[in-house]
């Protein structure tokens, strides 16, 4: 039976600096994924990395090698082994099977429950399908992570209150201003999927939405929002104009540094709150020494119990539920899988044995 694992290293408990330094770009993803199959020994490899995570999956045909797959981590990251290893928690056989539909469903986020990680996981299995580094069992347990995640957000208040990272960031920007955000000018650099999970909620909650991207026609599906869309190269005058931004870009360095915000010259009698919900983060760590300029970044997310405060009891306990049954149907299928391919295997060592003649005839019932 092929043999499964798994490397978790998770922003709930960790430095961002340190996530960072693991974290893997969309572009770059594809080109890693042959080399840390490859120097993991393993037979395939997926990645799911995130802004609360960095995770790789892999199956072996004999067994596990979890030690190889740290090593490749580090290697490839250029990270110290013993930094990883320290980090990092290690899952095998049906734990990491278990583990990885846990996370689909959000149940190991810091915004509990939160819908945006099955995206990621969709991504993932395409990043290593196109890079040709997916066997069947693998892509076979991510499918079933992400049908755990819609079962478990099926009719759920999880659903309906639209839980995630950055819904929490828009909530926590919306408190401090007595619930709402009419009339705040709220910059959103970035038109992916937390980008627009960032405009849906601040547009509900009356902000006055700019959006700036470096691909103009991506940022154009916000308007609908009512946002203004701009390029940018306009994100030094936007900041300039703005009360709040949140930034959600997949940028490999930082977008706002000391410079661009002394380009922007912003003569404002409030302070320009920033959120920044990225791994890699987009605002440069010298910028919260500056006068007149508030960060607020994941880690500040996390320990202000971003999300925390409501309990939803009876949709964890449906989550739970949901991991479960999926995981026990993945499982059956493994092992109805391996059965049939040792089935196989005693077939074709039949075929070649000494004086066989080919194939031997199938038992009757009554032989059998």
């Amino acid at each position: 039976m092929t043999a499964l694992a798994c490397i978790s290293v998770s922003g709930i408990q960790l430095p961002i600096s340190l996530l960072e330094r693991l974290s893997f770009g969309d572009v770059e993803l594809g080109e890693r994924l042959p080399a840390l199959r490859a120097a993991a020994g393993a037979s395939s490899v997926a990645v799911l990395s995130t802004c609360q995570r960095t995770e790789l999956y892999a199956t072996w045909e004999v067994a596990a090698a979890p030690e190889a797959l740290l090593r490749a981590l580090a290697a490839d990251r250029r990270v110290a082994l013993a930094d990883v290893a320290a980090a990092a928690q290690v899952h095998v056989h049906d734990g990491a099977a278990r583990h990885l539909l846990r996370v689909a469903t959000g149940l190991e986020s810091f915004v509990l429950g939160e819908s945006e990680i099955a995206g990621q996981v969709r991504r993932a299995t395409t990043a290593a399908k196109a890079a040709g580094v997916l066997d069947l069992e693998l892509e076979r347990l991510l499918a079933a992570a992400v049908a755990a995640s819609r079962r478990a957000h099926r009719g759920s208040s999880l659903t309906d209150t639209g839980r995630s990272v950055a819904t929490a960031a828009v909530d926590t920007v919306a408190a401090w201003n007595g619930g709402s955000l009419e009339g705040k000018r709220l910059l959103v650099v970035g038109a992916g999927s937390v980008a627009a999970a960032v405009v849906r909620r601040a547009a509900g909650l009356g902000a006055r939405l700019t959006v700036c991207n470096r691909t103009r026609r991506h940022a154009e599906l916000l308007a609908r929002s009512g946002a203004r869309v701009v390029d940018l190269a306009e994100l030094p005058e936007c900041l300039a104009a703005s009360d709040v931004a949140v930034l959600a870009t997949a940028a490999p360095r930082p977008l706002v540094d000391e410079d661009c915000l002394a380009r922007a010259g912003r003569a404002a009698s409030e302070p320009l709150l920033m959120l920044d919900l990225c791994v890699p983060r987009n605002v440069a760590p010298s910028v919260r020494g500056l006068p007149d300029v508030h960060v607020i970044d994941l880690a500040d997310l996390r320990a202000g119990g971003a999300g925390a405060a409501e309990t939803f009891e009876d949709d964890v306990a449906r989550a739970e539920q949901a991991v479960e049954h999926e995981l026990q149907r993945y499982l059956r299928w493994r092992s109805t899988r391996s059965a049939y391919r040792a089935v196989r295997g005693v077939d074709a060592a039949a075929d070649d044995a000494p004086g066989s003649g080919g194939r031997v005839p199938a038992l009757t019932r009554a032989q059998g």
